[in-house]
């Protein structure tokens, strides 16, 4: 059997699909991805994670479609949590996986309380690490579970590997005991935790503390914020000047990518070196922030 697979849109190595080649070689099967001038595979898959992204305009007919960005409702079973990726697809040379799946909040930005449920495990590292470096751990909220995402965190400070936490952490859900468990953790990069709402400024301070008590230092904190959903650019700018004050770096994360005010304060924000040297009110008004209008919510990219 001749498998194709299509990458739409992933910004790293697809697990999904790396699964699925490892499920199609075990069987004998021969795997690659989809290229239609060449190949007439007898199946393709094609994941896709974002619904803004325009599909692939060649895929065959009877292609079988999955990821968020196509449905909510189109995963791969549950017995593909326990199949060693294909990392040869990609030439990757870390790990990716899940120990968890899903999250105990109902945040309603956020499609993971409908494509995965409640917080539950799905298996240790070593399902899907044997000895790389590196892992990107994939987890919707591992802080949703005290005692396991402390088991999870000692076991990667046992093995020395670094780890990215790509989803981030739960800042309201820190603990004295997940704090000095993740002290441990080598690191890949920084530690990400989110501020999206207004409403929980006092669990973000409470929870930085915690981890400074633990010894992480708040250098290795990076927070995504949410902007242009419920919040108003006063309170927007309030949360990334916070964040500055608290000395942990602020990530902002437009709503819609659209919106002439969402995109300019996230290009301020996130270019580090305009948010260290030019206030937002100065970029704002610039011809460079090109955006000297009166209804920053409405107007729009064109």
């Amino acid at each position: 059997m001749k498998v194709g697979l299509a990458d739409i849109d992933s910004k790293i190595p697809n697990l999904a699909l790396m699964r699925l080649s490892a499920y199609h070689k075990a069987r004998g099967d021969e795997v690659k991805f989809y290229d239609p001038l060449f190949d007439k595979p007898d199946v393709v898959y094609a994941s896709k994670m974002f619904d803004f992204t325009a599909d692939q305009e060649d895929l065959p007919p009877n292609t079988i479609k999955g990821g968020p960005g196509y449905t909510l409702n189109a995963c791969l079973p549950a017995k593909f949590d326990s199949i060693y990726p294909d990392y040869e697809l990609y030439d990757c040379d870390y790990a990716i996986g899940y120990t968890s799946r899903g999250c105990p909040r109902k945040c309603p930005w956020c499609v993971v309380p409908e494509i995965e449920g409640g917080f539950r495990q799905v298996g240790n590292i070593h399902k899907f690490w044997k000895g790389q470096g590196r892992l990107k751990l994939l987890d919707d909220n591992l802080t949703a579970d005290e005692d396991y995402c402390v088991f999870v965190l000692r076991d990667m400070a046992t093995w020395k590997m670094e780890v990215d936490f790509s989803q981030g952490l739960d800042i309201r859900l820190m603990t004295p005991k997940i704090a000095s468990a993740l002290n441990k953790v080598r690191l890949w990069g920084e530690i990400h935790f989110a501020w999206d709402s207004i409403g929980y400024e006092g669990a973000v301070k409470e929870g930085i503390e915690i981890l400074e008590a633990g010894g992480v230092s708040r250098h290795k904190l990076m927070f995504y914020v949410l902007i242009g959903y419920n919040t108003t650019p006063e309170q927007d700018l309030y949360r990334v000047e916070k964040l500055r004050g608290w000395e942990v770096e602020p990530f902002v994360m437009p709503y819609d990518k659209h919106n002439r005010y969402q995109w300019s304060f996230a290009r301020w924000c996130n270019r580090k070196k305009l948010f260290h040297s030019v206030a937002w009110e100065d970029y704002r008004t610039s011809k460079r922030g090109d955006l000297a209008f009166n209804d920053p919510q409405q107007t729009r990219l064109q």
